[in-house]
């Protein structure tokens, strides 16, 4: 039989899992009610430690890809965290990356843009470039199992690894974004037709007033592009399209203050190349 053995992707989201884990032993007594997030990272590790076990026993192509995809269900959980975690470090910063966008641009991009483009096609256009973001991060993973299997786990990694870093830094630095800090007559997009009801839907259910800068939408689409490109100069053209529209409907409906762009632009750049280099350590271990 052999040893129990885990992936690089298995390794960095328990590292993840353990050192967020120490930062609520650390702050707990600021929580109403700290245990649940304890159970999440018992429950979590022990889900990693049982398919990992089930792999010594029964070696197969779908557990392989279980196992890499299990973290990505978990990120949707992960990132809401981030709201309760957020006044660890320091309170909200909206109003420094709110006068940012005064300084550098001489006015709110955020309100201009949309109020510059308000035709219900165009909002329909941006709120279709926002939610390709979903199919952005899991669709290249995807085409890396189907087209070049030997490099998935990586890509998988790389992902991974870029996500657990914003994340960190949201804990770190929270900046809830122009949707909930501006007035509520301010604070939404002109309505399109399905799929601003769609991200809508996604947001009433998944998003919080946290995590906006850098804005993640761009730096994981930046990762995600940055891994296209190398095995495959023909999807990087294909996605480059839709991750400009992506980058472009962050701060049309308010999601995002436009300083947050260029700051996920840089940051993706980065995490990529140092997630990257980190896989082979991961892998040794």
């Amino acid at each position: 039989m052999r040893s129990l053995r885990l992936f690089p992707a298995e390794w960095i989201t328990l590292g993840y899992l353990v050192l967020t884990g120490l930062c609520l032993l650390l702050f707990a007594g600021r929580l109403e009610a700290p245990l649940p997030f304890f159970g999440f990272r018992l429950g979590a590790t022990g889900l990693v430690l049982v398919l990992a076990g089930m792999a010594r026993i029964h070696d197969r192509r779908w557990l392989l890809f279980v196992r890499h995809f299990l973290p990505f269900l978990l990120l949707g959980y992960l990132y809401s965290e981030t709201y309760f975690f957020r006044g660890f470090f320091l309170s909200g910063q909206d109003a420094f990356f709110f006068q940012a966008d005064a300084w550098l641009f001489g006015g709110q991009p955020s309100q201009a843009f949309s109020m510059l483009f308000p035709m219900r096609w165009f909002s329909e256009l941006m709120y279709a470039g926002y939610f390709s973001y979903y199919l952005l991060f899991l669709g290249v993973p995807l085409w890396y199992w189907f087209r070049r299997p030997e490099l998935f786990p990586k890509a998988v990694f790389v992902l991974l690894g870029s996500f657990y870093l914003y994340y960190l830094i949201f804990i770190v630095l929270p900046v809830a974004g122009p949707q909930f800090y501006l007035p509520p007559s301010l604070a939404t997009a002109p309505d399109g037709y399905f799929f601003s009801d769609l991200v809508h839907l996604i947001q009433e259910h998944g998003e919080k007033p946290t995590g906006a800068f850098p804005s993640s939408h761009v730096g994981v689409t930046v990762v995600a592009l940055l891994l296209a490109y190398f095995p495959s100069r023909r999807l990087f053209v294909l996605l480059l399209p839709v991750a400009l529209l992506l980058m472009c409907s962050t701060v049309y409906i308010k999601a995002h203050y436009a300083v947050d762009v260029p700051a996920g632009i840089i940051t993706g750049i980065v995490f990529y190349i140092v997630v990257s280099k980190s896989y082979s350590w991961f892998g040794k271990h």
